[in-house]
């Protein structure tokens, strides 16, 4: 099972294989937990992937003033943007956050060619332990001549 897992775990890390293309450091995921706000999980997500406000506010399609509304409270960040901010920021630290608001976690979907390797890796361990039983029990019931 070691080698299914270091197999699982170098796909999940190749670029072709992931639905998103989220490459920015490692988010804190213990750290996320403990943000009191979105806002402050959103600051968490573009600063752990070393961007700037105008980084973000920009593609998003926001001015500096609406931003600062957002950063400041006074206006509400539009739910329909928070997968363009995870795109921005490279991670999704606010999605975290959102789903243990919620009582939820996340954890990453398969790929159908992920899933397909674990079946045809299960399916070679199962190949060699029969081919196991067969030489043991060759070895077992081989008489002398």
């Amino acid at each position: 099972m070691k080698q299914a897992e270091t197999t699982f775990q170098v796909l999940q890390q190749t670029d072709m294989f992931s639905p998103r293309k989220l490459v920015s450091p490692t988010v804190d995921l213990a750290y996320v937990r403990t943000l009191p706000t979105f806002r402050r999980a959103m600051r968490y997500g573009y600063s752990v992937a070393g961007l700037e406000p105008k980084d973000v506010y920009e593609p998003l399609g926001h001015d500096k003033a609406t931003w600062s509304k957002i950063d400041s409270g006074a206006m509400s960040f539009q739910a329909d943007k928070i997968l363009k901010f995870c795109d921005v920021t490279r991670n999704i630290a606010i999605v975290e956050w959102l789903a243990f608001q919620a009582g939820h976690e996340l954890r990453p979907l398969r790929s159908e060619l992920q899933e397909r390797l674990e079946a045809a890796e299960a399916r070679a361990a199962a190949a060699e332990n029969e081919l196991e039983v067969v030489k043991r029990f060759f070895r077992e019931t081989k008489r002398p001549k």
